[in-house]
């Protein structure tokens, strides 16, 4: 079933695993309805739930709820609240609530049946964990300069990747692009002594099938936008693919990230794993994705009313799973210098300079 609902966006960038793509979501019903909302990965044992209620024109978190996941009718495992606080810049205590954590291993083939329920509402979703339909066969890596541009005018120095993708013949494929990399600190002997992890962003914007070239006025207004890197295996049914994209130059300033960078030491070392997936899609998730970029770049007048693929029972919202294809680079060891090392300045705007 299609529903017509309203949204308002989450950050496009944030950590996709973790992330609540629908920060609100509401329709234009009075009667009051819970929104759930949840992208499972399956090489993840720890997923991030998200419950929402919706009455009328407004929508809020709700941090009370019961969330429970059962795989292939087994047992239920319960959702974990995160709520935390955190002091801001100037003394400030912040509170956040990051939905409900559920740890649970995932196959491929596994019927997935996700449930929330509060007071006297309810609403729950069930999918099947996809098999991964495209595989990376080759991945070739380069460092190059990056001309100055953005409000800096810094030049940066960033990774171009070439990543092989050999699609599964016979069937029709929906896939996601990201990546995964991991900085460590090692001391003078080889121990790993502190680790930090990020969700990257890839500049995909010179790739022709990640952004085809746009013919129409409506596509020149809108502009090239595909923030999630998705894509079809339209133009290589069957065969493989390769896809170029480079590291994006800018990110979000993070508290955390400055400290881990901050704690190293003369004589240690830093290391870095890369790992790129590309995620088997359903039509549904893709469609979905699809349609909040269409939402993001609404005119108004000049658009048609986007409608969001939907696959709740009893409320709102979009449950999915995906599946991937994972190819590892593994960075050797460099002696740190005082200052992070190039690939790490895009987390952090400017702080360095």
């Amino acid at each position: 079933m299609r529903r017509y609902i309203m949204m308002i966006l989450a950050a496009a960038f944030a950590t996709v695993s973790c992330e609540n793509i629908v920060e609100e979501i509401w329709s234009s019903d009075n009667e009051a309805m819970l929104v759930l909302n949840a992208q499972l990965r399956q090489d993840e044992t720890s997923h991030r739930i998200f419950v929402n209620c919706s009455s009328g024109s407004r929508s809020e978190t709700v941090e009370d709820a019961e969330v429970t996941v059962s795989v292939n009718g087994g047992a239920s495992v319960k959702g974990v609240p995160l709520a935390y606080t955190r002091e801001g810049f100037g003394g400030y205590t912040l509170d956040y609530f990051d939905g409900y954590e559920v740890k649970v291993a995932l196959s491929p083939g596994d019927k997935v049946d996700v449930k929330a329920s509060w007071r006297s509402l309810s609403a729950s979703a069930s999918i099947e964990v996809p098999e991964a339909c495209g595989v990376i066969s080759a991945v070739d890596t380069a460092m190059i300069f990056v001309p100055a541009g953005g409000e800096d005018g810094h030049d940066y120095r960033s990774r171009q990747y070439s990543i092989a993708v050999q699609d599964r013949s016979g069937e029709k494929n929906y896939y996601m692009l990201s990546f995964q990399e991991t900085f460590y600190r090692i001391s003078p002997t080889g121990e790993k002594l502190a680790q930090m992890t990020n969700e990257g962003a890839f500049d995909s914007s010179a790739d022709h099938l990640l952004h085809p070239m746009e013919t129409s006025m409506l596509g020149d207004i809108l502009g090239d936008d595909n923030r999630y890197n998705i894509f079809t295996d339209e133009m290589f049914a069957g065969a493989s693919y390769t896809l170029k994209v480079m590291d994006s130059t800018y990110g979000f300033y993070d508290e955390n990230w400055v400290m881990f960078w901050d704690d190293f030491q003369e004589g240690d070392y830093y290391s870095m794993d890369r790992v790129i997936r590309v995620y088997t899609l359903t039509f549904d998730e893709y469609v979905y994705l699809k349609s909040i970029v269409a939402a993001n770049n609404d005119l108004g007048f000049m658009t048609e009313p986007v409608i969001y693929a939907e696959n709740v029972t009893g409320g709102l919202g979009f449950v999915t799973a995906m599946t991937p294809s994972s190819y590892t680079i593994k960075f050797s060891a460099e002696p740190y210098e005082g200052v992070p090392p190039y690939t790490a300045y895009r987390y952090v705007d400017n702080l360095y300079y």
